[in-house]
């Protein structure tokens, strides 16, 4: 049976009336006791963690212990990058530079060391790497008719040829690196199939536009020269016109941006990809991603854990020289320092090593300007935005021509590259929540976009806190939920929402058949102590309901999330909400879990890199019809093996037309915790360091004071005297809480009462 303890009262005034509420320890208004595990359901088999014991020996949360949090926070220079190229062992790719199709990227550190040292030993280890990467590309032509070498070779041969220039190892008329360009711009097909020359401004299309621009502005003599520069100025209109990013993703995004970064400048004479003013929202995007310790929470489909972190380490490192604004250096040195966090894990796999990570921090080298002053960025929260894009078949010109100009009638040139086109709306992307840029700052990446592939507005991409991430989600170009609300029509026939577009594809790739979902943000607010902000989703997954979520985000604190489904149409339904991560447990109640994860997994699932030891409270609100389920998720989806645990919050019913369910959640953040022993007897009794508050992992300190559609109210007493409350008031009315009164939607405050 449940302990009770010692009733205290608060008084909550709302206009027109008064409520007494007791503040009892019991299933409706706080946490449970350790027994209450029996009630939380299981789905799938029983898993059973044996967490690192390494994790617990350090106590509370401390950035300035080096044991407890070894990230560095080392001032970065051009010697920080140079010293991990030389430590990174990939210098002795030099001693046999014949490596095949693989040279270009693998050899770049030579490249560098050739242009910091001048001996031509090491250049001209890059001559015969590209001597032999042509071999390796006739072998593949004559095996299959093509390359497919579309992503690396346009951004790093010109940067080859720049260098070995400059030292005076090549000429520009230089008939082996002719021969070698030219034959593989002629080669080349993106999709290893017989079209080539796509259109738009996709990841694929980009860089072999840039390639052929290239060889048009080298060698103009040779026959295909104004065909391949109106073909480049094409494709680089079409990104030009809308200057976004297709991709919603921490992966597919960086073809686009490594080959323009790298290269362009060699095709324009200046550094307008980078500098442009109209480019700024995007590096901003990507600046404000980065998290206060230097991570990159990974998101759509991706490589795992900081997939892709290097190369903004090297892209915000050019921009800030292109630009000479310090916060882009600023953002780049907090990445570099968490991958020099990340070194040991990365130097033990090959796909980390040589193709996440060294090429960019070549590129920082090459690029960064040591004379400008690195400065912090934008502190607190933000939204950012973009375009939407949208799929569209890739082959009818007819419907093509409605979003590119000027289609070369050949049917095997000028089809659109994967689909996909901007379309002439803006849509909103992130919710970033930042408590600042100090080590260890609470941090909270949540996705916006409403029409990407896999759909996630709404959903937590990244928590994250002391260096420790909370989550990781699962690598995916379609239908994965992530850390949010998810509805099931459980009758699969309630009606759906569709764009009126008949050629609009779906996540699915259904034509005609792409949901109509809407996101906005009305009401957004950042102070120095928190960030409120209410999002809607309207027909997620086309389903006819709109979502609210309303965020109190207290800085360095805890984050309490809302959410409120308003059924626009009566079905049979499922509400979930939904937390993954890899360890439930063993606190638990019949509506709250501890959670922590034992190493995000990086590498395409091949490789556990390095976290600090935190956990993870998470506490739903109780309510008499939900129930809490631990699923295990990988028994419904393989792909979920990073983080194969789910803490889901469950309803079913059918709700009338106009009826309002929501769930009310609690993330808190805090140090790692265990049950010890009390003795090395048999039956040794187990206790909580830190009393009951300890023991349910914060979740006794937390109260329900009222809990409905038009009002909740929460009471926070995480440490004995520090109350804090959390008001979600939608309908603006006129509310008093303890001893504060306001009208305000979200409302934070703190006391000493008890």
């Amino acid at each position: 049976m449940a302990m009770k303890r010692n009733i205290s009262i608060a008084t909550l005034s709302v206009t027109g009336c008064t409520f007494i509420h007791a503040l009892l320890c019991s299933s409706q208004t706080t946490a449970q006791t350790l027994d209450d595990w029996e009630q939380v359901e299981r789905v799938g088999p029983p898993t059973f963690h044996a967490p690192p014991i390494e994790r617990y020996r350090y106590g509370s949360p401390d950035t300035n212990n080096p044991g407890y949090y070894p990230i560095p926070k080392s001032p970065v220079t051009r010697k920080t990058y140079m010293r991990w190229i030389e430590d990174s062992e990939m210098l002795e790719y030099a001693k046999q530079p014949r490596l095949g199709s693989g040279g270009p990227t693998l050899l770049l550190p030579t490249l560098a060391k050739y242009v910091q040292t001048g001996n031509t030993f090491w250049g001209e280890a890059c001559i015969v790497m590209l001597k032999d990467f042509h071999a390796a590309l006739q072998r593949e032509v004559k095996e299959k008719g093509w390359t497919e070498q579309f992503a690396e070779p346009p951004a790093f041969l010109p940067l080859y040829r720049k260098h070995l220039m400059d030292g005076g190892l090549m000429a520009p008329e230089s008939s082996w690196f002719r021969e070698l360009w030219l034959y593989y711009c002629r080669h080349l097909h993106v999709w290893n199939s017989k079209p080539i020359e796509w259109r738009g401004p996709c990841h694929r299309s980009m860089p072999e536009a840039l390639a052929k621009g290239l060889a048009a502005k080298w060698y103009p003599d040779i026959p295909e020269a104004a065909h391949w520069k109106k073909y480049s100025e094409q494709v680089w209109d079409d990104f030009w016109r809308v200057k976004d990013l297709f991709q919603n993703d921490t992966g597919y995004f960086q073809d686009a941006t490594r080959a323009y970064a790298f290269a362009s400048s060699e095709w324009f004479g200046d550094n307008r990809f980078l500098a442009d003013p109209g480019m700024q929202p995007v590096w901003q995007r990507l600046m404000a991603e980065i998290t206060p310790d230097g991570a990159i929470n990974p998101y759509g489909p991706n490589g795992g854990w900081n997939s892709t972190a290097a190369l903004r380490v090297g892209l915000l490192e050019r921009v800030a020289t292109a630009t000479q604004n310090g916060s882009y250096r600023f953002a780049a040195h907090k990445a570099m320092n968490h991958l020099n966090y990340q070194f040991g894990p990365t130097l033990k796999d090959g796909y980390l090593r040589n193709q996440e990570t060294a090429p960019y921090i070549v590129l920082a080298w090459l690029t960064a300007d040591d004379d400008l002053e690195a400065q912090a960025p934008h502190a607190g929260g933000l939204v950012t935005h973009r375009r939407e894009y949208a799929r569209i078949p890739h082959r009818d010109k007819n419907i093509v021509g409605r979003f590119l100009p000027d289609l070369d009638p050949d049917p095997e040139r000028a089809n659109l590259c994967c689909n996909q086109a901007f379309t002439n709306r803006t849509v909103t992307d992130k919710l970033v929540l930042r408590s600042g840029w100090n080590p260890g700052d609470f941090f909270v990446l949540v996705d916006l976009v409403p029409t990407s592939f896999p759909f996630n507005a709404g959903g937590i991409l990244g928590m994250n806190r002391w260096g420790a991430p909370f989550t990781q989600v699962v690598t995916s170009k379609g239908d994965i939920p992530e850390n949010r609300l998810a509805i099931v029509d459980r009758s699969s026939a309630a009606p759906r929402r569709l764009l009126s577009d008949p050629d609009r594809i779906s996540e699915d790739w259904k034509r005609g058949k792409m949901p109509d979902i809407q996101t906005t943000v009305p009401y957004f607010k950042d102070s120095k102590e928190t960030t409120y902000a209410r999002v809607e989703i309207q027909n997620p997954e086309g389903l006819p309901v709109k979502v609210v979520q309303e965020y109190v985000f207290v800085k360095n604190r805890f984050l309490v999330r809302r959410e409120t489904v308003q059924f626009e149409e009566s079905f049979p339904a499922q509400i979930q909400s939904l937390w993954n991560t890899q360890n439930i447990g063993p606190q638990i109640g019949n509506h709250w879990a501890n959670t922590y994860m034992t190493a995000p997994v990086a590498s395409n699932g091949k490789i556990n890199m390095l976290t600090p030891p935190a956990d993870l409270l998470v506490w739903f609100a109780p309510q008499p019809e939900w129930r809490l389920q631990v699923v295990d998720r990988t028994v419904e989806d393989p792909r979920t093996q990073v983080t194969p645990g789910q803490l889901r919050y469950v309803w079913e019913g059918t709700p009338t037309k106009g009826e309002r369910r929501h769930v009310t959640q609690v993330y808190y953040p805090h140090g790692a915790t265990r049950f010890r022993a009390t003795s090395v007897e048999p039956g040794a009794r187990g206790v909580y360091d830190g009393g009951h508050i300890a023991a349910t992992a914060g979740a006794a300190g937390i109260r329900v004071i009222q809990d409905s559609p038009d009002l909740t109210v929460l009471r926070v007493e995480l440490e004995a005297d520090h109350i804090e409350w959390i008001v979600f008031n939608p309908s603006g009315k006129a509310v008093e809480v303890a001893g504060h009164n306001t009208v305000n939607p979200l409302l934070y405050t703190r006391d000493s009462l008890n």
